[in-house]
């Protein structure tokens, strides 16, 4: 029996228990067994947020047989794989094709990896040979570690529960969302200005930091490339990661206006941006790497300074040299 008979089966028990007529039960039985085999988005999405009133965690198998223990309260990217069967993977697939051009990528750092939507497609697939993921908060933890045991990847991802910063051993603060696994950010005391997204009511969970430098060393920029998705914590996170910057090793950094101006690193993006000699915005459609300097920087920020008039858009930004 498989995972989708499986909870096809639960289903059917439980509408049986809450006393739903046999004739009715059937029905429903029928038309879920349908939609779980539809490749419709729209109707896999029904699924999604019907099984949020049933379970916590629901298992999902993809066409690339990569195997997932996904959140049913997280709208975002537990969402998004269920749906469409990835998450942000179109992204990393052009930063290494563009890369593969003048190097071979092989090592994978996937800093804020979640429940590993970068790191286990990335092995899965050989687009990288091993990857090294580094996440902050413990449930996405647990389940990182799950996933990684379902695709039978222990030998091939090393996992690290930390939020990287510019210091060791400091314990801070994360403030978890309720309802989206990707956004859950370190709290600095300047953040509570801002509260766009509800974050004042947000519960707290403490977490080590690391510094990157401290975890890894011996970056090999012809081999690794860096990937750090950290809601606005990145400027930070580079930081403490100067023998990464030394090491000319390729990074792909979010760069969200919202999340870097609600932790005042705004302008320390820009200053960390400058010890890189080029950059592509992987929101266009071509991979076009620009110069660093002030004027091509001036553009980039200022193109994103209004977020295009929306607070939760963002792009995502690769620094090479």
């Amino acid at each position: 029996m498989n995972i989708n008979q499986k909870i096809l089966k639960k289903i059917k028990s439980i509408l049986i228990f809450l006393g739903v007529k046999k004739l009715i039960t059937k029905f429903i039985f029928f038309m879920l067994s349908i939609i779980l085999k539809s490749k419709i988005s729209f109707l896999r999405g029904i699924v999604f947020d019907f099984y949020k009133e049933i379970s916590k965690v629901i298992f999902y198998t993809n066409k690339y047989k990569e195997n997932y223990c996904l959140l049913t309260n997280d709208k975002i990217i537990s969402r998004q794989i269920y749906v469409d069967g990835e998450f942000d993977l179109k992204k990393l697939a052009k930063t290494i094709d563009f890369l593969n051009y003048s190097k071979k990528i092989c090592n994978l750092y996937d800093i804020g990896a979640n429940i590993g939507t970068v790191c286990v497609p990335a092995v899965k697939r050989n687009m990288v040979k091993k990857a090294f993921a580094v996440e902050p908060v413990y449930k996405n933890f647990e389940l990182l570690k799950v996933n990684i045991i379902l695709n039978e990847l222990e030998n091939k991802i090393q996992i690290y529960n930390y939020a990287l910063s510019s210091e060791d051993d400091k314990n801070l603060n994360i403030e978890l969302s309720h309802d989206n696994s990707g956004d859950h950010r370190v709290r600095l005391l300047e953040n509570l200005k801002s509260n766009l997204f509800d974050e004042k009511n947000r519960s707290l969970e403490k977490v080590k930091s690391k510094k990157f430098d401290t975890l890894f060393k011996n970056l090999n920029h012809e081999t690794d490339l860096v990937w750090i998705d950290t809601q606005g914590y990145e400027p930070l996170i580079l930081s403490g990661a100067q023998n990464l910057i030394n090491s000319k090793t390729s990074i792909v950094v979010e760069f969200w206006p919202y999340g870097l101006k609600r932790n005042n690193l705004w302008q320390d993006m820009r200053q960390i941006m400058k010890k890189f000699y080029y950059y592509a915005d992987l929101s266009n459609n071509e991979m076009l790497s620009k110069k660093i300097n002030d004027e091509n920087l001036d553009d980039l920020f200022s193109d994103w300074e209004e977020e295009k008039g929306r607070k939760d858009l963002f792009t995502d930004i690769l620094l090479h040299n």
